[in-house]
């Protein structure tokens, strides 16, 4: 989900699910110089194994022994996900699954979203050397001294979403006056902005932080929901709800979805490695793009937590035209466009007033990663 890049707090260690209110990115930024090395992975983390050595012994001979070729030396590297494990990030378990990153020489270790541990943090604090989050708040995250960089982007269309039961009474945004949103904590920066681009004020509702579940709504805790036309309206509906939503796409709100990004130290220092996380990342997609029962199944089956076959294939599925677009077709997947960040780094400074001065754009975001990469997926 898009962060809160204006109540985040860096915590340095383990982690869990997503994190609450807190000290701001000026703390964090404050704090960046005592950050150590990267942690040690959380015990949840999915972590591709080792590849085993296929070289064979040398033969008998009365001369010096010749030493057996070893296989490729891997890397470590870990990545931290803006969601649960589930097919939004097919992409790297079919990446995995086909040994795509071992090709590259990559460990990868994948850790979910923590509720303590948000994306921007757990990259910031070297929990995790890459992290998936939207533009946007990699964009604030600048704003805020935060030295991180995006890369990529997974989705070229966002599918975060307002969503609601009909029998609200409820048709959109204009309805949202009065009512209780239920937010991520790290949706809250978004919400702010997506009612601020459509006329209402924050006092205009009462925002409730609310975890991922549809819980909330359903009971009545909160009126309207932030989620995933891919995920939770799949779900509800699935489950015989009558729901209304609408995509923050529809509302003026276009930034990129599941960027990758890095510290700038890393960018500047392992920069190979990027590239090679990136090859293999936009061969699993396009991979999981052409194969998606085998690849719902594997996600199901082996990385998730208590998933659903039949809503993990359609939110794949649903998801594919979100992720390839024309615009990847011509250039390559997990590409991005300068012009799209332009237009995003327009709406924080100029309608939500949420950068209080203008970016260099350099500064947020590289093609660099993706010009070594070229073109991945049809």
């Amino acid at each position: 989900m898009f962060g809160n890049a204006s109540k985040l707090t860096v915590v340095l260690g383990s982690s869990g699910r997503r994190s609450l209110l807190g000290t701001g990115f000026g703390s964090l930024a404050a704090l960046l110089a005592s950050c150590g090395s990267e942690a040690p992975a959380p015990a949840q983390a999915t972590k591709a194994p080792a590849p085993a050595s296929t070289a064979a012994p040398a033969p008998p001979t009365t001369s010096a022994p010749t030493a057996a070729p070893t296989a490729k030396p891997t890397v470590p590297l870990s990545l931290r996900l803006s969601w649960i494990k589930n097919t939004e990030f097919a992409g790297v378990f079919a990446a995995m699954e086909k040994g795509f990153y071992k090709d590259e020489g990559i460990e990868l270790t994948v850790n979910p979203s923590a509720q303590n541990l948000p994306e921007i943090q757990a990259v910031a604090g070297k929990t995790d050397t890459i992290g998936l989050s939207g533009g946007a708040s990699v964009m604030l995250a600048r704003a805020q001294g935060i030295p991180v960089k995006a890369f990529g982007a997974v989705f070229q269309k966002g599918p975060g979403c307002f969503l609601w039961q009909k029998k609200s009474g409820i048709n959109g945004i204009a309805d949202f006056k009065g009512k209780k949103i239920g937010h991520q904590q790290t949706a809250r920066a978004s919400t702010e902005a997506m009612l601020t681009i459509n006329n209402l004020k924050v006092e205009d509702v009462t925002l409730i932080p609310v975890g991922f579940d549809v819980q909330p709504l359903l009971t009545g805790q909160v009126d309207v929901l932030t989620g995933l036309v891919t995920n939770q309206v799949i779900s509800l509906e699935g489950a015989g709800e009558s729901i209304g939503y609408v995509p923050y796409s529809d509302l003026g709100f276009g930034f990129y979805w599941n960027t990758p990004f890095a510290l700038d130290e890393t960018i500047s220092q392992k920069k190979d490695l990027l590239i090679a996380w990136t090859r293999a990342t936009a061969r699993g997609w396009d991979y999981a793009i052409r194969n998606p029962d085998e690849t719902a199944k594997v996600v199901v089956d082996k990385y998730g937590e208590g998933l659903k076959l039949d809503n993990q294939l359609l939110e794949l599925k649903r998801e594919t035209p979100l992720i390839q677009t024309d615009f990847t077709k011509q250039k390559g997947l997990l590409w991005m466009d300068r012009a799209v960040w332009q237009s995003g780094h327009d709406i924080l400074l100029n309608r939500t007033k949420q950068l209080e001065k203008a970016l260099n754009l350099d500064d947020v975001m590289t093609l660099d990663i993706l010009d070594k990469v070229g073109k991945i997926g049809a």
